[in-house]
Parts: structure tokens; C-alpha cells; sequence
């Protein structure tokens, strides 16, 4: 399922990376912004990470003078790169009460991957600053790796199962700030409750 997310989202942005440069000479009744966040209406797209958990994400924004001065939205879809479900020594029909009570095997590790979608306010406190919070929903698969001293199951012993009882969806809560790096751009700093984190980002800002 996550590698499948995961590509879904991996096309869309190679194919806006592709396209932007000629997006931004050709496209009719749209321009680069060059005017503060709290002047003119800002739309944005750009890539956001939750440091250390989420490397893959997508962010969209869009901030408007006519609202408050320069209130707008913002929303992110970020997910792991990686998961040990897709690891080739995974074993779903091994269950954690067979690995540790039948087995009697050792914990080696613990991972999860992550799928995280979020919404929030955003306000521009000046022209070149603006503040974010908001909320959403991350959905967590949680896995355990075990090591068997018998050599019989995984690479050397090792080998991962899931663990629903820590797996499931969580509430989460997203705040941070954008600050005005280039004409053209902002750059994303914030935190992230579900997976905990540090979201950094940069967003291209494109305004009518």
C-alpha cells in the first residue's frame, strides 16, 4: 500500500519538475510574485520533509490580502521512503506472540512507516513572514525485527513482522512558519506531532 502511495506521488512531482520552467514562460494570466504575502494573492506548490521519518512529500499553498490582511491555507502529504513490509526477510505469518512466547527470539528493532495528510491556517505576520498550524491524520504500520539464534527464519536470523497492536491511525497537529528566501520562494520550517518531527521545506510561489 505505501509503495503504491508512494508512486503516486513520486510521478506527479517528477513530472511538475520537468515542466515548471516552461509553465512559468507560458502560462497566460499567471506570474512569478515579487510583492510581499500581505499585498497580493500567493499560490504555491512545492516539497516538504518530516525530519527523520517522512523524506517524501507534497505541499500546496495559497494566501490571499483580501482575507485578513493575508490569511490563506496550507495542506502537505507526506509518507515514508522505505518500509520493512517490502523487506524480501518479512514474514507476515510470523505473529509477535509466535516470535518472543513460541520462538523465544530476540527484539532487535522496531520501525514504522508512515502516511501522513495535513491542513492548516496560515497567516502573514509581514510581507516576508508567515505562520502555519493545523491538524490532520497520519496512519502508522509498525513493525518489529527479531533476531533467531537457530539461523532458521530470515538473512542470519533476522527477519521482520508487523505489530498491529502498535499500528493504527493517530490524530496529528502540524505548526511552523514560511520566511521569503528568494523572490521567488519561501522556505519552510516547522514540527510535527504524529510522527514527531522537524517539517522543512521550500515552496515556489506563483500569484493571478
Amino acid at each position: 500500500m505505501v509503495t503504491n502511495v508512494r508512486a503516486l506521488i513520486a510521478w506527479p512531482v517528477a513530472l511538475l519538475g520537468f515542466s515548471m520552467p516552461r509553465m512559468l514562460l507560458e502560462a497566460q494570466g499567471t506570474r512569478l510574485v515579487a510583492s510581499g504575502l500581505r499585498t497580493s494573492a500567493h499560490l504555491g506548490i512545492g516539497y516538504v520533509a518530516n525530519i527523520p521519518t517522512t523524506f517524501v512529500g507534497v505541499s500546496a499553498l495559497a494566501i490571499t490580502s483580501r482575507l485578513f490582511g493575508g490569511a490563506g491555507v496550507y495542506a502537505d502529504v507526506k509518507l515514508t521512503t522505505s518500509s520493512p513490509g517490502d523487506s524480501p526477510y518479512y514474514l507476515p505469518g510470523v505473529s509477535v506472540a509466535q516470535a518472543e512466547g513460541t520462538y523465544g527470539d530476540q527484539l532487535f528493532e522496531q520501525k514504522s512507516d508512515w502516511l501522513a495528510v495535513n491542513v492548516a491556517l496560515v497567516y502573514a505576520v509581514t510581507s516576508e513572514f508567515a505562520l502555519y498550524g493545523g491538524a490532520g491524520y497520519s496512519k502508522e504500520h509498525h513493525y518489529r525485527q527479531y533476531f533467531d539464534d537457530t539461523q532458521s527464519r530470515g538473512e542470519f536470523g533476522f527477519y521482520w513482522i508487523a505489530d498491529p497492536a502498535a499500528s493504527g491511525t493517530r490524530i496529528n497537529a502540524i505548526g511552523g512558519a514560511f520566511l521569503r528566501v528568494t523572490r521567488f520562494a519561501l522556505f519552510q520550517l516547522g514540527a510535527e506531532a504524529r510522527p514527531a518531527g522537524a517539517n522543512v521545506g521550500i515552496t515556489l510561489v506563483l500569484a493571478r
